[in-house]
């Protein structure tokens, strides 16, 4: 049965699905202290790079439906991982967002993010990743923290 649905929604495809091997660059945080803004931005360290790895799968079928399918990695703690719908947005970019119930970094309750993708060319594309914040701080009070990566992708046709 599982065999079958598989089957069905790979004979549902325009194309075939893309891999995007995906590594954060630059790194941008803004928190909220009482209404005032602090931020600060960087490169990632290089070291850390790897550390900031993830990879995804595209898929569009023939209605023009965008399937995005994420293992759950190191950045599932910011909600990555999971099965999501995206919106193209323009010619060769699009978007989703993504959530999780627990285990977030950044977050108690819940998280997610939300993650654009624009293709450079056929074999790369650059992204901003965008998860949902909040802080708790010294009083109890709650305030928002906003971590944005952005980098670049490398794509690849995924054999079906």
């Amino acid at each position: 049965m599982i065999a079958l649905s598989l089957l069905l929604s790979v004979a549902a495809l325009v194309d075939p699905p893309v891999q995007y091997d995906c590594q954060a660059e630059k790194q941008l945080v803004l928190q909220s202290d009482q209404g005032d803004w602090n931020y600060s931005a960087g490169d990632v360290d290089p070291q850390q790079r790897e550390v900031f790895r993830w990879t995804f799968v595209a898929a569009k079928s023939t209605d023009g439906a965008i399937t995005v399918t994420h293992d759950p990695g190191i950045l599932d703690a910011l909600g990555l991982g999971g099965t999501y719908r995206a919106r193209v947005i323009a010619p060769g970019q699009f978007a989703f967002a993504t959530e999780k119930a627990q285990n977030c970094l950044f977050t108690e309750l819940a998280c997610g993010a939300l993650v654009e993708i624009s293709d450079i060319d056929e074999d790369s594309a650059s992204f901003s990743l965008v998860p949902m914040g909040s802080v708790k701080m010294q009083d109890g009070s709650r305030e928002i923290l906003q971590f944005v990566m952005l980098g670049t992708c490398q794509k690849l046709e995924v054999e079906v």
